[in-house]
């Protein structure tokens, strides 16, 4: 017996093996859960630097300039964070043999984790679902980047906000 057919055969309707591909899945999906976690690890990173810093601007008189350049720092880290994924599939792509190059598999690796689609390369037909699992990667860890941004963001102002009222406070007090 071969194992597609008792893969459908298990799964009772569909042919499972040719609609998700054993090899495709079990790659890409422990690539994926590697790249979600080492997006973890970074977002861990970028935050508790976030928080020390905006901690000790925030004691300092009209650190307002200094808190958007927090921003800037940690947007680039959050950017280099991404790439490090991109170069993570990419790496993954080449010594698996799926690509036989590492420019070919960057500029794929990037286009594909970023769902731009850009490009005329694909992958090997046996390994077409392999596309779709690393733009789901990229989905799940923009969105995430995404969250915590809002968040970074959100006490930025917070911070400004207390900033105006204790500068209004001791002017009052004055």
């Amino acid at each position: 017996m071969n194992a597609t057919a008792d893969i459908d055969r298990l799964a009772g309707v569909l042919p499972l093996a040719s609609i998700i591909p054993f090899p495709d899945l079990l790659l890409g999906g422990v690539l994926l859960v590697a790249v979600v976690l080492i997006h973890g690890i970074g977002i861990r990173l970028v935050s508790v630097h976030f928080r020390k810093r905006s901690d000790a601007l925030a004691r300092r008189v009209r650190p307002s300039l200094r808190l958007d350049a927090l921003l800037g720092v940690v947007i680039f880290l959050l950017l280099a964070l991404h790439l490090s994924e991109v170069v993570f599939w990419t790496a993954a792509l080449v010594y698996s043999r799926l690509v036989e190059d590492w420019r070919t598999a960057a500029f794929f690796a990037a286009n594909t984790y970023t769902t731009v689609g850009y490009g005329k390369f694909v992958l090997p037909a046996e390994w077409s679902m392999m596309s779709p699992i690393i733009s789901i990667s990229g989905l799940f860890t923009f969105g995430w980047t995404g969250s915590v941004l809002v968040g970074f963001v959100t006490s930025l102002d917070r911070l400004r906000d207390r900033q105006t009222m204790n500068a209004a406070d001791k002017s009052r007090s004055d």
